[in-house]
């Protein structure tokens, strides 16, 4: 695993404390901004330059919003499909990653930026198809038999779906894995498949030429070992931390570091300092451009749902630390998904077990890292919402509706969020979400 970006320069950081706010090392400016105000529903929608259009002339009839901005909306983005076999079609547990241009725009071979979808399944336990007989969403079980090693590549700027068959041996079919870019290389460890939990090997799917590839990366010593329902992501462009999930015992907060600047690679666990998040899994963990991890509710070892979130920072003298985030989280959830935009870490969706899933304003939220307060669809949060939560009941607000629900994927692309399949209603979703301008 050659990584083709360097480690960007190392600040010293001090994380998120739970009495400051958070000061990037470019201070996001919230004079000016803009925030989308339109529902999101089903029949709308179209491409994302569309979806931007008309966002960009909706925030000028608005003017600009001063101070934190609240959690955008989502509307349907209407890709194309030249084959039915191009498209994901419903799946849940997969992951979505955004993998940047090659090349300069213009210039023969670019290749635009790229949304990677891997593995997943697509079905659930007891049914013989994702439109068989419901099984609550908070706890239905993934049929691991339905389980791919499927690869799908989603073009940003042509808003087009195409399959994927790469050269070299695929990782085995899995869900509940993590995978991250390193450059213009996605890397997939973990899961657990029709076989039990997948192997720890890691997988990189090498896509900076026009065909993309597979490599097994090679990596000396003890690692993280087989384990699902576990976090990874690359932080400061330089370390592959893979933090928590369940080894098929019990869940786990470990927290493994390899960098991806020193050969042979070599996994190292940490043993960060400060109060760290207790053993978790379906919890995501995000990287600020910065360098700062965000580790974001989970399922702890008695099955609760966590609300709180937790910066993950390395010191110039190579010391680790936790740190509790600022702010007031709307909801606890697990299996959501979460994406960095700028300092803005945006969540969605979520579930709380019993068959309830998150929902009202607080299926969307957002922590502003840089004001260091949680936000809603509808305003800044200063305590819990006690709000209705749904039972999996079909229908239910617009405007919450495509982002009610649990087990799916989420990526960013400059300042648009995609959101791709999960449950909802005992039924597995397909077909990709766009987020508001953010």
């Amino acid at each position: 695993m050659d990584v083709d970006s360097s480690m960007v320069p190392e600040a010293d950081h001090d994380p998120i404390m739970a009495n400051q706010t958070v000061a990037s090392p470019a201070r996001e400016v919230v004079e000016g901004e803009k925030v989308t105000e339109q529902p999101a529903t089903e029949s709308g929608g179209g491409s994302p330059a569309e979806v931007q259009q008309q966002q960009g002339a909706n925030d000028v009839q608005q003017g600009t919003v001063v101070g934190p901005r609240l959690a955008p909306n989502y509307t349907v983005v209407n890709a194309i499909l030249e084959k039915k076999e191009d498209g994901p079609g419903p799946r849940c547990g997969h992951t979505l990653t955004a993998v940047a241009a090659v090349g300069e725009e213009g210039t023969p071979g670019y290749i635009g930026p790229r949304l990677i979808l891997f593995g997943g399944a697509t079905a659930l336990e007891g049914n013989s198809a994702a439109s068989g007989t419901p099984s609550s969403a908070g706890n239905a079980g993934i049929r691991l038999a339905g389980a791919t090693a499927d690869v799908h590549c989603y073009d940003v700027l042509t808003n087009k779906w195409s399959r994927l068959t790469p050269y070299g041996e695929p990782p085995t079919p899995r869900a509940a894995h993590v995978a991250t870019a390193v450059g213009t290389m996605v890397v997939i460890q973990g899961g657990i498949g029709p076989a039990g939990l997948s192997a720890e090997d890691l997988h990189v799917l090498d896509l900076t030429q026009q065909w993309p590839r597979w490599h097994r990366v090679s990596v000396q010593g003890p690692g993280p070992g087989s384990r699902y329902g576990h976090v990874m992501a690359l932080v400061g462009q330089r370390y592959l931390m893979a933090i928590g999930g369940n080894d098929g015992k019990r869940p786990l907060a470990d927290v493994w570091a390899l960098d991806t600047a020193a050969k042979p690679y070599e996994w190292r666990k940490l043993e960060p300092e400060g109060e760290g998040p207790p053993p978790c899994m379906y919890a995501t963990a995000s990287a600020r451009s910065d360098g700062l991890l965000l580790l974001c509710g989970g399922r702890d070892a008695n099955s609760v749902p966590l609300a709180s979130a937790y910066g993950l920072a390395k010191h110039r003298d190579g010391r680790w630390e936790w740190a509790i985030a600022p702010g007031v989280s709307p909801s606890p959830r697990y299996q959501h998904a979460a994406v960095f935009v700028n300092a803005r870490l945006h969540v969605s969706g979520g579930a709380l077990g019993g068959g309830r899933m998150v929902e009202d304003s607080s299926s969307v939220a957002v922590l502003d890292t840089a004001a260091g307060v949680w936000c809603d669809t509808k305003s800044v949060v200063t305590t819990p919402r006690t709000g209705r939560y749904s039972a999996d009941a079909a229908g239910g607000d617009a405007a919450v509706e495509l982002t009610r629900r649990c087990r799916h994927a989420a990526a960013a692309v400059g300042d648009l969020i995609f959101i791709y399949g999960g449950l909802r209603g005992g039924s597995i979703l397909s077909g990709a979400n766009l987020g508001g301008l953010i």
